[in-house]
C-alpha cells in the first residue's frame, strides 16, 4: 500500500491564502472563510465540532459562519505557527474531512487494487483510497456531486487519479457498463440501496475481491422520516441474507452515531 499523504489535522485556519500561505498554523487546514460555504464537503462529521484556528474577530467571524452553516464550532484555546521546514521533505496534506468510518475501518485489512465507489457523492470515499494506493472509479448520477469530487481531489491530491463517472445507477445500462469496466478488488457501497446492483456486485469483482457496503434501514427512517421511500432502507436482517452465499468477514446493524445503519464486508465464495 502507498504510504498516505493526507493527514487529519485539528484545527481550521479561516485566514486568505496570503496569509494563510505565508505562516501555516501548525495542525490546520487552510479554509478561508469566504470560502466556506462552498467547501463544507472537506469539514468534519456533523457530530465532530471544528475548532478555529486565529485571531480573536476572524475565529469569532468563522465560529458565527458556521453555526449558520449547521455545523458545531469554537474557537482553538491555543494554536502554534509551523516553524520553517528545512529538511526539503514533501509535506503532508492536512484534511479536517474523514471517509466512511466502516470503511476506514476495513480497508487497511484490504490489499490495494481496483476500487469502484458506487454512488459516491462529494468523493470524500474515493479520494482516500486514492491516497492509499487504489486505482480508484467513482461513480454518482448528480453532476454537481461529481463538480465537488472532481474539486476534492484537485486540492488533496493534486493530480487526476480517479475515474469519475456519471451514471444513472436505476439503468440497467449502466450496471452493464460497469461490469465491462471491472473487475474490482473493492466495491464500495455506502448510504445507497439499489437491490438490483447489489444482485450483480459478484460481477463485478475480480477473484478474491470483496464487497463494503452501509445503509439506511426501517428504524432510521422511522425516526428521521429519510430516505423518503420505503424501499430505499433495509428491513432488520436483510443485508446478510442478500448475500447468504458469501464468505462475510463482518456484518452488524444498529446505532452508528445518529444513524441506525447495516454494513457489511463480504468476499463470493469461490
Amino acid at each position: 500500500m502507498a504510504a498516505p499523504r493526507l493527514v487529519l489535522r485539528r484545527y481550521l485556519d479561516p485566514r486568505e491564502p496570503p496569509a494563510a500561505d505565508a505562516r501555516p498554523i501548525r495542525d490546520a487546514v487552510s479554509i478561508p472563510l469566504s470560502e466556506l460555504s462552498a467547501r463544507t464537503h472537506e469539514l468534519p462529521p456533523r457530530r465532530v465540532p471544528v475548532r478555529v484556528a486565529a485571531a480573536a474577530d476572524l475565529a469569532a467571524a468563522a465560529v458565527a459562519a458556521l453555526v449558520a452553516l449547521g455545523r458545531k464550532a469554537a474557537p482553538a484555546e491555543h494554536f502554534e505557527y509551523e516553524a520553517e521546514d528545512a529538511d526539503g521533505a514533501e509535506p503532508a496534506i492536512g484534511r479536517l474531512w474523514s471517509p466512511t468510518a466502516f470503511l476506514e475501518q476495513v480497508a487497511p485489512e484490504l490489499p490495494t487494487g481496483r476500487a469502484l465507489d458506487v454512488a459516491c457523492g462529494c468523493g470524500r470515499d474515493a479520494v482516500w483510497l486514492a491516497d492509499r494506493g487504489w486505482r480508484v472509479t467513482a461513480v454518482d448520477v448528480l453532476p454537481d456531486a461529481l463538480d465537488l469530487s472532481r474539486d476534492l481531489e484537485r486540492r488533496y491530491l493534486k493530480r487526476s487519479v480517479v475515474e469519475w463517472r456519471q451514471a444513472d445507477l436505476e439503468a440497467h445500462a449502466a450496471i452493464a457498463d460497469l461490469a465491462a469496466a471491472g473487475p474490482f478488488d473493492l466495491v464500495s457501497v455506502f448510504r445507497y440501496l439499489n437491490r438490483p446492483l447489489l444482485a450483480r456486485v459478484r460481477d463485478w469483482l475480480a477473484p478474491g475481491g470483496g464487497l463494503v457496503c452501509e445503509t439506511f434501514t426501517t428504524l432510521h427512517r422511522e425516526r428521521h422520516g429519510r430516505p423518503a421511500r420505503e424501499g430505499l432502507v433495509l428491513r432488520p436482517g436483510e443485508l446478510p441474507a442478500l448475500f447468504s452465499g458469501w464468505h462475510i468477514r463482518c456484518s452488524d446493524e444498529g446505532w452508528h452515531d445518529d444513524a441506525h445503519t447495516a454494513r457489511l464486508w463480504a468476499e463470493p465464495r469461490a
